[in-house]
């Protein structure tokens, strides 16, 4: 699949690309050109399913082309080493705590998932990135910490 810049719909780059490069070009971001959509009976039986297994059937939609399936959820599977648990707000109301991971920040779950899609296409380059962050709040520490350890990113 393709991604777009926000900023010009025309430019448009695979998946490899507007992950290695994190900003198009003309500082737009990059978005998929096409959001797949899911069978009825994927939420006839979602409850069926672990949180982590749900992640993997949508991040199938969104990369299950650029990326091989095993390989996919073993990214997710990674990254989802927390629970992000369905809590209830009101009788038609619930809320998806995303701050049970390691630093406590809804960040930890995007950075992890982020660093380990750069480290599936920095191992077909062989290059290695240094990854610099610098913030006021919890967004540092979160993104440090999702990149800690992730080989071949300093």
């Amino acid at each position: 699949m393709n991604y777009y810049s926000t900023n010009n719909t025309d430019q448009k780059v695979s998946l490899k690309d507007a992950v290695i490069k994190g900003l198009a070009p003309d500082n737009g971001l990059f978005m998929p050109e096409r959001i797949e959509k899911f069978e009825t009976s994927f939420f006839e039986n979602i409850q069926n399913l672990t949180f982590q297994e749900i992640a993997f059937e949508v991040a199938k939609k969104f990369f299950g082309e650029d990326i091989p399936h095993q390989k996919l959820k073993e990214i997710v599977f990674d990254t989802l080493q927390f629970d992000c648990p369905l809590v209830k707000v009101t009788d038609s109301i619930y809320s998806l705590e995303l701050f049970h991971g390691p630093t406590l920040a809804f960040k930890d779950v995007g950075a992890r998932f982020m660093a380990r899609l750069l480290q599936y296409f920095l191992g077909e380059t062989k290059k290695q990135v240094n990854v610099l962050v610098a913030t006021s709040g919890d967004t540092g520490s979160a993104v440090a910490n999702g990149f800690q350890g992730v080989e071949g990113i300093e």
